[in-house]
């Protein structure tokens, strides 16, 4: 009785835009439109889990391929390619596949302030439970918790080829009430092996296993990481408070990233994304949902990672501790930035994290992680439907202050610091498709401020979903 009939359902998408292309014509589409993209063509076909009960053997398959056109490349490469197993409210995950998304698509980073949706995808596998998993007994009633465990390797090009992403993940839930509850929880990323121009990047189990438990390197490790943690490590405390009532719903929610101890202890307090979401639940849908950000970023533990140290405190500090001449102080984190991984928390020329960290522009193809990774941003999305035709709409506007990084603060021709402001937007409409044979959607867009050039533009997609 649990059975249904397993369906394979596609979609194809096509879709031409103007030259220019705004910050939210762009960002967030997974990659699929790059800056420079005036032309593209999207396939896929998708078989979900087919059993309502969770507790039966299940699986699931996917794939998903985009060609385009640009102004300084073609691209044909695959979105999603993957097969999904799930037991027991456990799921092994293998391929390229997309992450949920969250809060409608009105968040600028997906709710994610290190792993947005603003990227393709990396190949990985991963196991994780498919939903939370109550404690036994009577404590199930009010908790719960979920994790992810996965591997993943970038393919792009970058300095170190062929990186290694790990990933983990533990979060846990208090059920207050049935309307109300709590869930919180910590990830950590970490880029590890790979190939330099000096070679490969030596990785044993032990190394692997130190990697994990975010230990310091043994004698096979760089300098770097024999000093350090092993790998480049980036982390998110995350806590979500949610409400759902019979009306709507609400969700608080708050990411604290970190890039090493003094982010872990809370040094670069106040840096995080803090929002709220919103969403009705009843017919009148002219307004439907809204979600505001906050994304701060300027403290990263203060200007300065380390100073001189003093006679004194020299002669009081171990001889063979290699910041023996130093003070370490724990300061200019340098979001998403590292020195040997030096592409950063970068995938296929964008920033992996939230939109709002601009990456450099790429060097024969390869870029070198962020210039502005210090900045207050204020996001607003919202969405909803409109009388009219039953069109649909969404608004994407942000406004932000960028300050550049600790150690290369934006300047102005005079060596003075400065704050550079920007302002984009984005209307997307979308005519369903039981006015036309397919769905239509118009996307326009604007920018307007000094850190990117200003600009207009349009889209135009056109789109088909069906059932084989």
């Amino acid at each position: 009785m649990f059975c249904q009939e397993r369906e394979v359902s596609f979609q194809v998408e096509a879709g031409g835009a103007t030259s220019a292309k705004p910050f939210w014509l762009h960002s967030g589409t997974r990659g699929k439109i790059s800056p420079d993209t005036y032309l593209w063509g999207n396939f896929g076909a998708f078989s979900d889990f087919s059993k309502t009960d969770t507790r039966a053997f299940d699986f699931a398959l996917g794939a998903e391929g985009t060609g385009s056109l640009g102004k300084d490349k073609n691209r044909l490469f695959v979105n999603q390619l993957f097969g999904k197993i799930r037991w027991q409210n456990l799921t092994l995950n293998v391929g390229l596949w997309n992450q949920p998304t969250q809060y409608d698509g009105l968040s600028a980073s997906n709710g994610n302030i290190l792993y947005s949706n603003n990227t393709r995808n990396m190949p990985g596998i991963s196991i994780a439970t498919w939903d939370y998993i109550r404690f036994p007994w009577f404590l199930g009633k009010w908790l719960a918790f979920k994790f992810d465990y996965s591997e993943y390797v970038m393919l792009d090009d970058r300095h170190v080829k062929h990186a290694h992403v790990h990933h983990k993940m533990l979060g846990g839930k208090i059920t207050i009430i049935p309307q109300l509850s709590i869930e919180g929880g910590i990830e950590d990323f970490a880029q590890w092996g790979g190939k330099t121009d000096e070679g490969k990047i030596r990785y044993n189990l032990k190394d692997y296993l130190k990697m994990v438990c975010i230990e310091s390197g043994g004698e096979n490790a760089s300098r770097s990481d024999q000093i350090n943690k092993l790998g480049n490590h980036i982390g998110n405390h995350f806590i979500r408070i949610n409400y759902q009532g019979t009306r709507f719903a609400a969700t608080l929610f708050y990411n604290h990233l970190f890039e090493d101890g003094s982010g872990m202890r809370y040094q670069n307090w106040p840096d995080g994304l803090y929002g709220i979401y919103f969403t009705r639940k009843d017919k009148s849908k002219w307004f439907k949902s809204v979600v505001y950000e906050l994304y701060y970023t300027k403290s990263q533990s203060g200007p300065r990672h380390d100073r001189p140290a003093t006679d004194e405190e020299i002669a009081q500090k171990d001889p063979n501790d290699p910041f023996q001449d130093r003070i370490v102080l724990g300061g200019n984190d340098n979001y998403l930035n590292h020195g040997e991984y030096s592409s950063g928390w970068s995938l296929y020329g964008q920033m992996i994290g939230a939109p709002f960290f601009t990456p450099r522009k790429a060097v024969d193809g390869i870029i070198s992680g962020t210039y502005n990774n210090r900045f207050i941003a204020h996001h607003l999305g919202i969405c909803g439907e409109l009388p009219l035709w039953n069109i649909r709409y969404k608004i994407m506007c942000s406004y932000s202050l960028n300050y550049g990084t600790h150690s290369v603060p934006f300047r102005d021709a005079q060596g003075n610091a400065i704050t550079r402001r920007q302002a984009s937007a984005a209307l997307e409409l979308i005519l369903p498709e039981n006015k036309l044979p397919f769905t239509t959607t118009l996307h326009l867009g604007a920018d307007r401020g000094s850190l990117l050039p200003h600009r207009f533009g349009a889209m135009l997609t056109i789109s088909k979903t069906g059932i084989f």
